[in-house]
């Protein structure tokens, strides 16, 4: 018996190890190639899941063409982007080269760990053929971190805010604006806490209308700033003493009346939550006096475990039909990442017919207060100091 125990012991260490030390997937030598390998296969797409119009386009749109296209299963899993950038260090530190990841949707700082810890694959341009459909600029670097490959950008996207006309008969028109409609209006404004990459984003706009672009030099924050952002506190909704730890949580607010404002990087995504009933029927945008614009991306773990089911994904992802939906008002209303000059005639007419929905802001306004992001450098700094904020 004891004889029996050893081997059975033996032998599951054996079949751990060996698990451990599976062999990387690797990429298959064409496109061609891996649309024939992903057939019968499940992607396992990895991406924050706090918008319901965002999940709806992936599962409702994405995964039924995925399927009916190229045979492939998609799996889309919830989780936000720094907690996946964890599990791949894990993954790293433990040698697992066969991981459970296939996809990320990621950009700024998040890219930056991944890219600086080597989780990410590389050569992504020459694998996928509709990336060369792709806007040069918006591919070339992330929050000033070059891609080199590594990510494909998958959408343009502008910080606005959006508010109900209902309750509000004159919206400000800056920061400065903003603060003292506060002020007129206690308890019907906040913004996410800066762990969330939209409350983080509001913060910085603060630090562009004190510090301009040159902050990124030293990410020296001075305390007189904090003073000032506190001394907003005691207008904010609770009287600033707790805030929305998401932007999913203020769209809750917004939707319930409790707050009169929401926010965030997605200048068309209100149209959605307009139509199916869950923002204010009379939710219009708002754009102040400067406003980050800001590309989001897409990218392959180093251990991804099904790195052709991945190419095809994107590919469908970058493709003119997938990028119309998604910028569309329907699910998303995302903006698209193709240079529309590179699409055919057909493709062109179809974007430029998207026209004006209710809750779109002005082209022109975002177009003229647009302004280029802070780097990771800020984007952690005021992660570490707002808590002289919300104390």
């Amino acid at each position: 018996m004891k004889a029996i125990k050893i081997f059975i012991a033996t032998a599951l260490l054996i079949f751990v190890a060996a698990c451990g030390n599976e062999q990387a997937v690797e990429f298959s030598d064409s496109f061609d190639a891996a649309t024939e390998s992903a057939k019968g296969s499940t992607v396992n797409l990895y991406m924050w899941g706090g918008d319901e119009g965002i999940n709806s386009y992936i599962d409702d749109y994405v995964a039924p063409r995925l399927e009916e296209s190229y045979e492939v299963e998609l799996n889309r899993v919830a989780m936000d982007a720094a907690e996946f950038i964890r599990q791949l260090s894990l993954d790293q530190k433990a040698d697992r080269e066969v991981g459970t990841i296939d996809v990320v949707w990621i950009n700024g700082d998040n890219f930056r760990n991944a890219k600086e810890a080597e989780l990410l694959r590389d050569g992504l341009m020459e694998r996928i053929p509709n990336a060369k459909l792709l806007n040069e600029t918006a591919q070339q670097s992330d929050a000033g971190i070059p891609t080199d490959d590594m990510e494909l950008a998958w959408g343009n996207v502008q910080f606005i805010l959006h508010y109900d006309a209902t309750k509000v008969d004159n919206p400000p028109q800056s920061f400065e604006e903003l603060r003292r409609w506060t002020e007129d209006n206690p308890g019907r404004f906040t913004y996410p806490e800066v762990t969330d990459f939209t409350g983080n984003a509001f913060i910085r706009h603060l630090l562009f209308e004190r510090y301009g672009a040159e902050l990124e030099e030293n990410a020296t924050i001075e305390e007189s700033f904090w003073d000032d952002l506190k001394a907003w506190s005691p207008n904010l909704w609770k009287e600033g003493q707790t805030y929305p730890k998401t932007l999913e949580q203020l769209d809750q607010l917004y939707a319930s009346g409790d707050v009169w404002m929401t926010m965030g990087f997605n200048e068309r995504r209100a149209e959605a939550e307009v139509a199916n009933g869950i923002f204010p029927k009379e939710t219009r945008a708002l754009v102040l006096d400067h406003s980050i614009a800001s590309t989001h991306f897409l990218a392959i773990p180093f251990n991804a475990p099904n790195p052709d089911g991945a190419i095809v994904l994107i590919e469908e992802l970058l493709s003119p039909e997938a990028q119309l939906v998604k910028q569309g008002p329907d699910y998303w209303g995302d903006g698209t990442s193709l240079d529309l000059t590179k699409l055919d005639e057909a493709d062109q007419q179809a974007f430029e017919a998207l026209g004006d929905g209710k809750t779109y802001p002005d082209t022109e306004q975002l177009q003229e207060r647009s302004i280029p992001d802070y780097g990771p450098v800020v984007i952690d700094a005021v992660r570490e100091e707002w808590s002289r904020v919300a104390k």
